[in-house]
């Protein structure tokens, strides 16, 4: 597989396959990086992935949208894309879904953060009264 690749990079040629890949890519990430960005505090865990039914249609239609430019005859001549395998789909989702990886990791931490500093400041609250 990794031949494949080199051969593939190698020639230097835009295949439409190269052409789907990067698109898909582009529109799994931003979905990805949505999800991840639907509270600013609040890991999408705790929030439900199902609880903003406008999202999802946002969502579903990007979604749908995206397999139609991959699968529908028409529209694949248009944007120069081909139909992509179940591995192709696979490697893009573990590609993409870095991003909301990263933004849920970020909550978590920041979230750790601020209880520490929380407890930090509860504990001394006794003091700062009396100095007032």
């Amino acid at each position: 597989m990794r031949e494949k690749l080199l051969l593939q990079l190698a020639d230097e040629k835009i295949t439409r396959r190269d052409t789907t890949m990067t698109f898909t890519c582009f529109v799994f990430f931003d979905m990805f990086n949505a999800l991840g960005c639907r509270s600013q505090n609040k890991s999408v865990f705790t929030i439900g992935f199902f609880s903003n039914r406008m999202f999802l249609f946002a969502v579903s239609g990007s979604l749908i949208g995206q397999l139609l430019v991959i699968y529908f005859p028409p529209l694949q001549k248009i944007f120069q894309t081909e139909g992509l395998y179940l591995t192709d789909f696979v490697f893009l989702i573990f590609l993409t879904s870095s991003v909301f990886i990263v933004a849920e990791i970020r909550k978590v931490v920041e979230l750790l953060r601020r209880r520490r500093r929380d407890s930090a400041e509860s504990k001394f609250a006794c003091f700062g009264a009396d100095y007032v």
